[in-house]
């Protein structure tokens, strides 16, 4: 695939004006540097929306090391499910503030209370360190509905990328662990799926988007092989890879986000077929022509896609929190 083939135009507009494609590679500290770069660019170029002052948040330690961050929407009437929220970053970069002014925006879309976890990073703590926090972080929620003015007994997840990778592992760790029936459902955006050496042989001819975007994506296949082998873990792991787990169907219901330019595309395909082949109620929006992440840019020539995108995501939310709950 050439350089800007199949790219939507408002995504190449954008290009122009920040100067170029937006590309990381290597290992985590060389991610790490050239991202700072990239910010330091979109800083003198963008401008970043102020954080929403209608959304109320409160910082909490819930064990030694673990900092969460509770969003509440204005006028908030309460019992509805909490939703705790695991931000991208290739298990390895990433905070509270990195995604506050998306987190804002769906919580007040949505109209949900979020929990969002500043779980630990690779490589420092590797696998299965992120995890533990974000299932702690889950039962944690679960254990203070009263406080948090949310449903009791009951809560969905929602990750971003490796994010998006930690809520299905939570979720299938909270089914693994007897505790299904407090999961209302999964919120998954561009999320990471599967190790690629670990995709199922009757599967590859369907998993080609690491080659087709190994340039493309801020994400770059490069970028991808860093973040795993900073994040350790067994690709056959059905945590680390949850297309794998044998309990997809004992999920309750699952929105899925996928951005079409992006090595992540086919983990989201992938992820949807199992889940219909599994008879998992889903809802699925791709965005043809768009890389990983193209809603977190502050462009006026994305104005409309990141609109579509809050408009799905928000839809998304009303889906899962529909669900009455887990299937078992």
């Amino acid at each position: 695939m050439s350089d800007n083939e199949g790219f939507a135009e408002p995504w190449l507009d954008f290009e122009r004006e920040v100067g170029g494609r937006l590309l990381l590679h290597g290992s985590v500290p060389e991610i790490l540097a050239k991202y700072e770069k990239i910010g330091a660019t979109l800083v003198s170029k963008l401008t970043f929306p102020s954080p929403d002052a209608s959304v109320t948040t409160k910082d909490l330690t819930i064990r030694p090391g673990l900092q969460v961050r509770i969003y509440t929407p204005e006028n908030y009437k309460g019992d509805r499910p909490v939703c705790v929220f695991y931000h991208g970053g290739g298990w390895a970069m990433g905070d509270l503030d990195g995604e506050d002014i998306q987190v804002r925006k769906i919580c007040r879309d949505a109209g949900v209370v979020i929990v969002s976890v500043d779980y630990r990073l690779a490589p420092q703590h590797p696998y299965p360190a992120p995890l533990e926090d974000c299932v702690f972080a889950y039962n944690w929620a679960l254990e203070n509905t009263k406080m948090l003015r949310t449903t009791s007994g009951v809560a969905a997840v929602y990750g971003t990328s490796a994010g998006g990778n930690l809520a299905l592992a939570t979720a299938l760790k909270i089914v693994d662990d007897g505790k299904g029936n407090t999961l209302v459902g999964v919120v998954a955006v561009v999320p990471v799926t599967v190790a690629p050496a670990c995709v199922p042989e009757k599967l590859r001819s369907s998993y080609t988007s690491y080659e087709e975007h190994a340039e493309h994506t801020i994400n770059t296949k490069s970028a991808m092989e860093g973040f795993f082998n900073a994040y350790g873990g067994d690709g056959n792991d059905p945590y680390v890879s949850p297309l794998l787990h044998k309990r997809l169907k004992d999920l309750p219901r699952v929105y899925l986000a996928v951005s079409g330019h992006d090595t992540l595309r086919d983990d989201g395909r992938l992820l949807k077929n199992a889940l219909e082949v599994a008879g998992v109620p889903n809802r699925y929006d791709e965005y043809t022509g768009y890389p990983h992440w193209f809603w977190a840019f502050p462009s006026k020539y994305l104005a409309e896609p990141i609109a579509t995108f809050d408009r799905n995501l928000a839809k998304g939310f009303d889906f899962v929190l529909s669900g009455s709950g887990s299937k078992i």
